[in-house]
């Protein structure tokens, strides 16, 4: 009599009990492997409920259903000089200026997305890389108050949003 692993139903042959079933359980076990690692087990859905993943792309989706709430990760970047956006690192990210920014995004790819907080702008500038603004024109940052930008990016394309500034 076989048990199956808690995860995926995988048949576990017993041991001395099984002799004559093995090439059945593993060609079984091989089937739902492959139907799991093609991303269609059950009904084209994998449950990834309480694992950690890192990294993970999914390729081919057409539609994604989360139950539950998202947090996405938030980075404090350099105050002045160069400063490279990676989403990679946390999609909302902030800037609190004690000098001017350039800001490049070297590490960005095709499909990311950035939210930016600006804060502190004072008298101090920002540089843009090159980016497709809404409306035609790189912003005009708040000096006092908290701006906040988008930026996105398709294929080799940057573009951006302005949103405003909130106090």
């Amino acid at each position: 009599m076989s048990t199956a692993t808690t995860t995926y139903n995988f048949s576990l042959p017993a041991v001395g009990g099984d002799a004559d079933g093995w090439g059945t359980l593993l060609n079984s076990n091989w089937q739902a492997l492959d139907s799991i690692l093609n991303g269609d087990e059950g009904s084209s859905t994998i449950n990834i409920d309480g694992y950690t993943v890192d990294g993970m792309t999914l390729t081919g989706v057409v539609s994604l259903s989360i139950s539950g709430g998202i947090t996405e990760q938030t980075q404090a970047l350099a105050t002045s000089g160069t400063v490279d956006i990676d989403p990679a690192d946390g999609t909302i990210a902030t800037i609190s200026m004690t000098g001017d920014v350039t800001i490049t995004a070297g590490n960005m790819v095709d499909g990311q997305f950035i939210t930016l907080k600006i804060s502190s702008v004072g008298a101090n500038t920002v540089t843009w890389p090159s980016i497709s603004w809404m409306y035609g024109v790189a912003p005009t940052l708040d000096q006092i108050n908290d701006n906040w930008v988008n930026i996105w990016k398709v294929g080799t394309s940057l573009y951006g949003s302005y949103l405003g500034y909130s106090s």
